[in-house]
């Protein structure tokens, strides 16, 4: 991977600081979960309640610093570098299960543990992620367009009612949102890092950034609310990298290596293969020794 095509570019501290968001979130999206399982009401979701739960304030802080992490990841590597490993997430949330249930992962879960790991590291090794030299910053009517497309998936998503399908559909717009709010951040933290805080405050990417994560955070409350996390939390995964690299390659000029595509595409597919199973290995299966879903307290 090439470092020096980002500002203050260092790929490993970006993938580091990656690893430790995608922990975050896990523990994050775990207990949100809970609080949002135990917040349902015959009429849907009742924020009311959910917010009045510890485990919520417990999540939402987790979440918080996550976030804190994914924007220090992003300012030091490449959107190509960080939001992939952000899938690591899943694999942390199977080790939480584990701790919890004091159970050893089943030797499905253990595959898909691999091929996620697997996949993303030669991925990353293959596809050299590259941010753009020389490119100047989007006009703000990408940036705007950005916006809305985010708002416009999520309201469609939470139309679409309960269980598997509004789950997926609602996990999918958020995993979409998430990514090109990864992408706006990255913007946010150039613009910053070009111009200082007033240069970046009086430009539209920070503040499209910060909408975009608001509607990707209540998208995936309402995908966590809808249902299994077996059933949104792969989409969310995969649509958050899938969504993000091409924005950034739009938006930022970001590439990855064009001549290694026969490595690093099947690696990705492999990825995304892992983080399938993973998600679905932990569902219930009607026998008695049924466990919870990844991610998923007992």
């Amino acid at each position: 991977m090439h470092g020096d095509g980002h500002h203050g570019g260092s790929p490993l501290a970006g993938l580091l600081l990656a690893i430790l968001a995608a922990v975050l979130f896990a523990v994050g999206a775990v207990l949100q979960h809970e609080a949002a399982e135990r917040s349902r009401t015959p009429t849907g979701l009742s924020l009311r309640m959910m917010m009045k739960r510890r485990r919520w304030m417990l999540g939402q802080a987790a979440t918080m610093l996550g976030t804190g992490s994914q924007v220090a990841a992003l300012a030091v590597a490449p959107v190509a570098v960080v939001q992939p490993m952000l899938a690591v997430g899943l694999v942390v949330a199977l080790g939480l299960r584990a701790i919890r249930t004091k159970q050893a992962p089943l030797k499905l879960e253990l595959f898909g543990a691999a091929l996620t790991t697997g996949g993303l590291a030669v991925f990353l090794l293959a596809a050299r992620p590259e941010a753009g030299r020389d490119v100047p910053p989007p006009s703000s009517l990408a940036v705007i367009a950005a916006v809305v497309i985010s708002i416009l998936l999520v309201a469609g998503a939470t139309l679409l009612g309960h269980g598997a399908h509004g789950a997926l559909a609602c996990g999918s717009a958020a995993g979409i949102a998430a990514g090109i709010g990864a992408v706006l951040i990255s913007v946010g933290v150039r613009s910053l890092q070009e111009g200082g805080w007033v240069h970046a405050l009086a430009g539209v990417a920070v503040w499209g950034a910060i909408v975009v994560a608001v509607v990707a955070v209540l998208g995936g409350q309402q995908a966590y609310a809808r249902g299994q996390l077996a059933w949104s939390l792969p989409a969310l995964i995969l649509l958050d990298p899938l969504a993000a690299i091409p924005t950034a390659r739009l938006l930022l000029g970001e590439h990855l290596e064009p001549g290694h595509a026969v490595v690093w595409l099947p690696a990705a597919v492999v990825a995304a293969i892992g983080v399938i199973v993973l998600a679905h290995s932990g569902e219930p299966h009607g026998t008695a020794d049924a466990r919870p879903p990844v991610g998923e307290a007992t």
